[in-house]
């Protein structure tokens, strides 16, 4: 007897992954929806940084009501800061970079790299929520902020023509 399953076995590609992860994603499949899609990933990341900035602070405060004087308060106020910076990057940043895109073609070798980098930055998102919600090591949750920071900043690049890049 052959049992079928609804599921395939095969690894899903970073573009479906990304359509599984955001819905109303639409993968950068139509030149004007390419601003939609970049706002809809953008407020996932940012809201998953938010989250782990909102699970960092509680635990900051637990800790100052016990020991106001623990060394780990200004780790934690470091690594809040690091996250305010880097979700305020993420949020403020121009919607697909509406000003190059509408003048200049987007390839689609940059496209992949835009969703590649896409799944890179939700997953490290991801990973930094959990480690707020988890036993947060700082220095972790410092280069995992760090991948975020580099990995936003050369995704924003692939919005603008090669030659300014």
């Amino acid at each position: 007897m052959v049992v079928v399953s609804g599921v395939s076995d095969s690894p899903l590609a970073p573009l479906e992954k990304l359509e599984l992860m955001l819905p109303g994603f639409k993968g950068y499949k139509r030149k004007d929806l390419i601003r939609q899609d970049d706002v809809l990933v953008r407020q996932a990341i940012k809201m998953r940084l938010v989250n782990a900035q909102e699970e960092l602070g509680l635990r900051e405060s637990r800790l100052a009501a016990q020991n106001p004087f623990d060394p780990r308060i200004s780790e934690y106020e470091e690594i809040l800061s690091l996250l305010r910076g880097v979700s305020e990057e993420v949020g403020a940043a121009p919607a697909g970079m509406y000003t190059f895109y509408t003048r200049f073609k987007l390839f689609e070798e940059d496209m992949m790299k835009i969703v590649e980098y896409d799944l890179k930055l939700l997953t490290t998102a991801d990973e930094v929520l959990k480690q707020a919600r988890g036993d947060a090591d700082p220095a972790t949750l410092r280069q995992l902020i760090s991948e975020i920071r580099v990995a936003f900043n050369d995704r924003q690049k692939l919005f603008s023509p090669e030659k300014l890049r």
